[in-house]
């Protein structure tokens, strides 16, 4: 927690330098304090077979800088912190008794995720376009992620319209970690040292491309099309798949069951195409719309529509109620608790790949909630520290709800104080 706490005070001491070493007619340094919290419940966990509490609690507070060196370059800075308690996560390690299967507390039930972004933006103001680069990292217990990317955009000359395409990699290294009754036949607890596992990798390339235009005062459209290849380790070593093999027992004894741990093909190609059309209704109302279609080699594909309704209350107050629906078919691999099937002659899955995880599965989940932003001309508050102005502009809370249809049910509290230097 020193080293979290070390970083946290450099990330925010940096801006308050670089301010005072530019030129003070230019633009301030934008500093983003963000704060969510998750939490949710449900009873389809992976972790145990597709049948378990998928209780879980996070928070997530991030710190993001915006500094201008001067009128061309810039340079970002985004620091977070995922810290979460899962019910689920707990019951990767299992005790065996010859009477009952006992899942056991472990310091699997709760981790830290630490991760940082710094970006770097070249802007030419005359020829209208931009050019930026990104590197990243992220760190928690089982997994550690390495990112870089590239952005450029550009604007025709009467500002209507703008084209932008950007460009991620991401390299994972994921800590192979089974599920207790099968490693090594002992119940080593999560959180060993780095030599009792094995290790893998992910890697991931993404493109995305963006069209926005305005066609009249009124309404503007963006189309979206992302491209996302997926090579390395895909599943998750300890979600549990559960097996059809004409033992049916009662929940105290699954432990007699066949069990594999989840395998899923090592090669995905992910395929987003998204519009967004916003209209102004009024000086005071606005409606913003979206559609997203998605589809994959898994065999997935996905509708999401949403519609948000910012209304301008008064000159300092916003609200904006809002809803989503998102349905998708299940992935080829996945089948519920215990309808795997199995090869009776080898005693192993009928199927090359399988998963029990109801993030595959065939669903219809809802979202719905609202916020408000609030946002005085003068600001909400402004202090002095050192020599630095500091303007704390606006607030903005978010409240969603969560419903699918297989039961599960979870809420996000989101917070966004902007400030400048």
């Amino acid at each position: 927690m020193r080293m979290q706490l070390r970083i946290f005070l450099l990330i925010l001491l940096v801006p308050l330098f670089l301010q005072g070493q530019k030129n003070r007619t230019l633009d301030e340094t934008e500093i983003n304090f963000l704060y969510n919290y998750y939490n949710q419940d449900g009873n389809h966990s992976p972790v145990t077979g597709g049948n378990g509490t998928e209780e879980l609690d996070c928070q997530s507070p991030v710190i993001m800088i915006n500094v201008p060196i001067d009128t061309i370059h810039n340079v970002s800075v985004i620091y977070g912190v995922d810290y979460y308690t899962s019910a689920s996560s707990d019951r990767i390690d299992r005790f065996i008794s010859s009477a009952s299967a006992q899942y056991l507390s472990a310091a699997s039930g709760k981790d830290l995720r630490n991760h940082a972004d710094i970006g770097y933006t070249y802007t030419n103001q005359i020829k209208r376009y931009s050019l930026g680069i990104t590197g990243g990292f992220s760190k928690e217990f089982d997994v550690t992620s390495l990112s870089a990317g590239f952005s450029m955009s550009k604007t025709t000359k009467n500002e209507n319209t703008e084209f932008a395409l950007k460009g991620s990699y991401y390299q994972d290294t994921w800590k192979l970690i089974y599920p207790g009754e099968i490693r090594n036949g002992e119940n080593y607890r999560f959180g060993n040292d780095e030599e009792d596992y094995d290790l893998d990798t992910r890697n991931t390339i993404n493109l995305s491309f963006s069209w926005m235009q305005v066609l009249s005062k009124k309404l503007h459209f963006i189309l979206l099309t992302d491209f996302v290849m997926q090579r390395g380790i895909l599943h998750t070593p300890f979600h549990r798949v559960y097996f059809d093999d004409g033992f049916d027992f009662p929940d105290s004894l699954l432990f007699i069951k066949t069990m594999f741990p989840e395998n899923l093909p090592r090669e995905r190609n992910k395929l987003p195409l998204g519009l967004r059309l916003n209209y102004y209704l009024s000086d005071r109302i606005v409606v913003r719309t979206s559609y997203r279609f998605y589809i994959d080699n898994f065999g997935m594909t996905a509708h999401t529509a949403s519609i948000e309704l910012p209304v301008k209350v008064n000159r300092w107050l916003t609200a904006y109620p809002m809803f989503r629906i998102h349905s998708q078919t299940a992935s080829k691999y996945f089948a519920p608790f215990n309808k795997h099937q199995v090869d009776f002659a080898t005693w192993t899955p009928l199927n090359e790949f399988y998963t029990s995880d109801w993030d595959q599965a065939k669903l219809v989940n809802l979202k719905f909630g609202g916020g408000f932003k609030f946002f005085p001309m003068k600001g909400i508050a402004n202090f002095s520290l050192g020599k630095n102005k500091i303007h704390v502009r606006y607030l903005d809370v978010r409240y969603a709800r969560y419903h699918r249809d297989d039961g599960l049910k979870a809420n996000s509290v989101s917070l966004d104080l902007g400030i400048k230097l």
